[in-house]
Formats: C-alpha cells, sequence, structure tokens
C-alpha cells in the first residue's frame, strides 16, 4: 500500500509531505485547485513520462518520492533483478530537472522509468478516464479474469508447457533448414569414405612398406658389398689378406719377441681383441646376407601398393603420411551427420508431444476461464444498478484460437464486452462505453475480483461524472468496500479517489483537501488532510456552494454519522 508521497517543487507545489492510511481516501477541492497535481506527482514516481513544465517555476529541479509497504509480487520483481528490498517499505524516486531529463531510483538505486513502471504494476493500480488505463489494455481481461477464478496456478503450468513446446519447436526449424546442406554434406562424405574404406590402409603401412622397398630396391647392392665386407673380413679360397688372418699373423710375429715391456703387451692384447671382433663382424654380416632377398616380384607388389596409397592422397589433397588419420576423420564425420537424421526424427517426435501436452492444459484452462466467465459477468451485472448503468449487459468473450495462433496464456483470446441498452449491438470495451461508464464498469469489476487481486492499491480518478444522488452514495459505498475485507470488519486494501461528489467524499477513511493559494508574485497548491470538522465543512461546501449555511452544514455532518 501507498504509506507516503512526499512532493518538492513540483507543478504549483513547493513542498509537500503526505501519508495515507489504509481504507479508502478521498481528494476533493475546487475545479482548478490542482486535484490532479498529487495523482501528476504520484505518476512520476510510478514510471509516466517526464516534461520539463512538471518542475515549478524558477526551480532547478522536482523531485518526488512514493513509499509503498511491500506485498509478495513486488518482493519477487525485486528479487529476481538483485535490487536491494526492505521488508518494511520500497521507495520509488524520480528527479527531474528543468530541462526535462529525469533519473529514477528503487530503494536507492538508480532505475529506468520502465523499471519503475513495472514495479508500480505490482503495487497500485490507477483508473482513470483515459484510454491507456488499464482495463483497456489487451492482456488486462485475461489476468483479472484468472485471478477472480484463481486460475493463475494452472496458467503458469500453460505458460511453461508452451514455452517448451516452442524452445523445440525452434531446434526443430534450425535442424530442418541444415537439412538441405546437411545431405549434400553427407553425400560427399560418403563417397570419400568409400574410397578410403576400399584403400583399407593400415596406421603404419605406409611407414613398413617404404621400408621393404628400400631394401628390395637395393638388394643387389646391398648383397655385393656385404659380400666383400665380409670376405675382408674372413678371406675366401682364393684370399690370404682377410683381416682377421692378418691379425692372427701380427699376433705371432709378437709370440716370437721375449720381451714384456707394456707397450708390447697393450699392442698384444690390442690386436687379440681385434682379432676376435673381426670374426664376429664377418659372421654378423655372413648372417645378414643370408637374409638379403632378391625378390623381384614382391618389390613390384610394393610398389602397385605405394601407388595406390599416393594416388588417393592426391586426391584428396593431403600428405600420404596423414592418409589414415584423415580417413578416420571422415569416418567420424559421418557418423555425426548420420546421427544428425536420428535427432531430426526424436526431435519431430518430442515436439509433437509436447505441443500435445500444451494443447491439453490449454484446452483444460479455456474450459475453465469459460465457466468463471459466466459468473463473472452475472457479478460485475449485480453492481450495474448501483452504478447508474441501467440495463447494461457485460460480457466476457473467451475466442478460442487455432494452434498457430497460440499464445504462452493459452489458446484463448478473452475480452470485455458491454451492451449498454437493449437492443443495441454489444461491442468491445473501450469503443462502446463512455469515460465515465467505462470507470464505473471498472469499478464494479474491481469489487468483484477485489478478493482475489494482488495489487493493494487502487485509484480511481473522477469515476462519478455524471452521476449524483443515490448513485454516488451507492459509488462511494462500493469503494469504500474495496479497502474493507469481505465481511466489513476490518480494512484490508487501500482506495484512493479523486471526486466531487459529497456523497463519495463522505464515505472515505481518509479525506484530502487541495486548494490553491494565489499571492501578488506567485501561486502555489496546498493538500491537507481534514479532520472531522473540517471533513464536515469541505462536504457542506461540496453540498451548497460558496455560500454554506447551518442547515448545510448540519446535512454534511448527518452523511459523515450515517457512514460511521
Amino acid at each position: 500500500m501507498l504509506s507516503h508521497l512526499s512532493i518538492h517543487q513540483f507543478a504549483l507545489v513547493d513542498q509537500l509531505e503526505l501519508e495515507f492510511k489504509p481504507g479508502m481516501a478521498v481528494i476533493t477541492g475546487e475545479t482548478g485547485a490542482g486535484k490532479s497535481i498529487l495523482l501528476g506527482a504520484l505518476g512520476l514516481a510510478l514510471g509516466q513520462r517526464a516534461e520539463a513544465d512538471s518542475v515549478r517555476q524558477g526551480a532547478e529541479k522536482a523531485e518526488i518520492s512514493a513509499s509503498f509497504t511491500p506485498n509478495d509480487n513486488a518482493r519477487q520483481w525485486l528479487d529476481e533483478r538483485d535490487l536491494p528490498a526492505n521488508d518494511d517499505q520500497i521507495i520509488l524516486r524520480r528527479v527531474v530537472s528543468a530541462e526535462g531529463r529525469s533519473r529514477g531510483y528503487i530503494n536507492g538505486r538508480p532505475a529506468s522509468a520502465n523499471d519503475l513502471k513495472e514495479l508500480a504494476q505490482t503495487l497500485i493500480d490507477v483508473h482513470s478516464q483515459h484510454a491507456h488505463q488499464r482495463l483497456l489494455q489487451k492482456d488486462t481481461p485475461r489476468q483479472l479474469l484468472d485471478a477472480f477464478a484463481g486460475l493463475r496456478p494452472v496458467a503458469g503450468k500453460v505458460k511453461q508447457a508452451f514455452r517448451q513446446w516452442q524452445q523445440s519447436a525452434r531446434q526443430l526449424r534450425t535442424l530442418t533448414e541444415e537439412s538441405s546442406e546437411i545431405q549434400a554434406q553427407r553425400q560427399l562424405l560418403s563417397y570419400q569414405v568409400e574410397e578410403l574404406r576400399e584403400l583399407n590402409l593400415s596406421e603404419h603401412e605406409l611407414e613398413e612398406l617404404e621400408a621393404e622397398h628400400k631394401r628390395l630396391a637395393n638388394a643387389e647392392t646391398m648383397l655385393l658389398s656385404g659380400q666383400q665386407a665380409m670376405v675382408a673380413c674372413l678371406g675366401d679360397d682364393n684370399s690370404d689378406t682377410a683381416a682377421t688372418q692378418l691379425a692372427y699373423q701380427a699376433i705371432q710375429y709378437l709370440e716370437q719377441l721375449d720381451d714384456q715391456h707394456p707397450i708390447l703387451l697393450e699392442a698384444r692384447e690390442l690386436l687379440q681383441q681385434a682379432h676376435i671382433q673381426l670374426e664376429e663382424a664377418g659372421s654378423s654380416l655372413q648372417r645378414y646376407l643370408e637374409q638379403v632377398d632378391i625378390n623381384p616380384h614382391r618389390l613390384q607388389q610394393i610398389e602397385n601398393r605405394l601407388g595406390e596409397i599416393f594416388s588417393v592422397a592426391r586426391k584428396h589433397q593431403i600428405q600420404p603420411q596423414r592418409l589414415y588419420a584423415y580417413w578416420q576423420e571422415q569416418e567420424q564425420q559421418l557418423a555425426q551427420l548420420n546421427l544428425s537424421d536420428d535427432d531430426l526424427l526424436e526431435l519431430q517426435q518430442q515436439v509433437e508431444q509436447q505441443k500435445t501436452h500444451f494443447l491439453t492444459l490449454a484446452q483444460q484452462l479455456s474450459e475453465q476461464r469459460k465457466n468463471a466467465a459466466r459468473q463473472l459477468d452475472q457479478q460485475v451485472e449485480q453492481h450495474f444498478d448501483s452504478l447508474a448503468l441501467g440495463r447494461a449487459r457485460f460480457m466476457t468473450q473467451v475466442e478460442v484460437l487455432d494452434d498457430q495462433q497460440a499464445s504462452p496464456h493459452g489458446i484463448d483470446q478473452i475480452s470485455f464486452h458491454v451492451q449498454t441498452n437493449p437492443g443495441m449491438p454489444s461491442g468491445p470495451l473501450a469503443k462502446v462505453v463512455s469515460g465515465g461508464e467505462l470507470s464505473r464498469i471498472s469499478l464494479a469489476i474491481q469489487v468483484v475480483t477485489a478478493a482475489t487481486s494482488q495489487i493493494p492499491s487502487l485509484i480511481f480518478d473522477e469515476v462519478d461524472v455524471g452521476i449524483g444522488g443515490g448513485t454516488a452514495e451507492r459509488v462511494g459505498r462500493l469503494m469504500r468496500s474495496l479497502g474493507q475485507s469481505p465481511d466489513g470488519e476490518k480494512i484490508a486494501g487501500q482506495v484512493m479517489c479523486v471526486t466531487h461528489q459529497p456523497q463519495v467524499a463522505a464515505q472515505a477513511h481518509q479525506h484530502f483537501q487541495v486548494s490553491k493559494i494565489s499571492g501578488d508574485h506567485s501561486t502555489h497548491t496546498q493538500i491537507r488532510e481534514l479532520s472531522d470538522k473540517q471533513r464536515s465543512e469541505e462536504l457542506a461546501r461540496m453540498l451548497g456552494g460558496v455560500d454554506i449555511t447551518e442547515q448545510t452544514l448540519a446535512h454534511a455532518r448527518e452523511m459523515l454519522d450515517l457512514v460511521q
């Protein structure tokens, strides 16, 4: 609820501090006194557009601050945006410079005008005669109907189901749009992979083939050189200069010397070692020569295989050494594309299942809305006589849309229609009724839905235009009832009303008077809360005009006594 309003240098107001209480508050005053200033200042704090002429003449800036008692919806809004929350109050503040620039604050933290407006919608609902009022907004009938029938939890499930369906549907569209490109990629990859599969290259085959090819291609040279080396080491039948024989002869010559000189002993030991190593080298060469294979047929096979490998590598424009790894990469890509087909089929099934689930929930919600709409119409029409709406009829239309027009709120398009007179055609609320009628119809709807409304404060701007007498008194009683619990025993909400009717003003729990004070050089607006005696005088003024008689005062006191 609105608990405090502070206004500084706004329009004709120098400085003003107002305290508001739960229940019904009225704002009265002479025509032109500036009753709209209070609502204009509050509107700025609630995020409405700021104008340079909002600032009082001669001042640098205007500042408006509105304090509210927080409710659950407001706390949730703050939590979702990581804004500071206070258990006791929420303060919306707006500063407007003389140049028309404005700054907004929520609990002391900078905020945009849109943020102020969004948060304000959870705290207060302003009803005026202007076309932008909330009752004429597209989503308001649905919101009021769901609140009236207690359908918000069901509507929440419908919204969640719709979002899941739409998210999967977007994924399906994206995957389907890529399908033609995927098909082309799959066709090319399939051809490439098939060719690589036919080659059937093993991981280290190329290295092994090249090593074997090198041996076979040089077999004759290797065999001749190896034989010569072996003969040099071991000798043959026609040679007496083999290295082993020469080493042996040197050893024999040294054996004949009878000298134990260390150098001589070292030379003899080295020759003995050399003789042994030459024999071992010769044996190794002999074993090597036994393995050397001159095989032209095998060499041709290897050259043919290498030719196939090099040809495929050139075709794919990669180095032969990378051919095996490239094959494995292509196989993996092809597997992923084949998996995309499976995903597409699975996603199609998922989208259909989620769509069916959403439509089932939405159809159930639609039936509940239709039943609730009939009850809402009946209860709203019960107040039409007391609101001087004659034999008007109120109709909540629930139009079921097709699947293509479904929304997060279901498959219904909900609108309020009215028939102002019997025999006349009905039409949308915005097009059929006048501003005064719209305000009173709105009042009737709010009375019916007050028990389920999550907005604790309501403001009605001159809902009594065009009515008077007993009708005005009944309007006042209805607004007073909005601020009380259903049994009328305690004050449970807050209603503010700008009125010209004393019958309405008499019903209030709290009464503010607006007056304009003009001096020689300046004019300013004053707003004050009235005492019981002052209320009697203000009601007498509203009843009797400029000249207030004792009889008029008595009538005003009687009106107040009847309410109490």
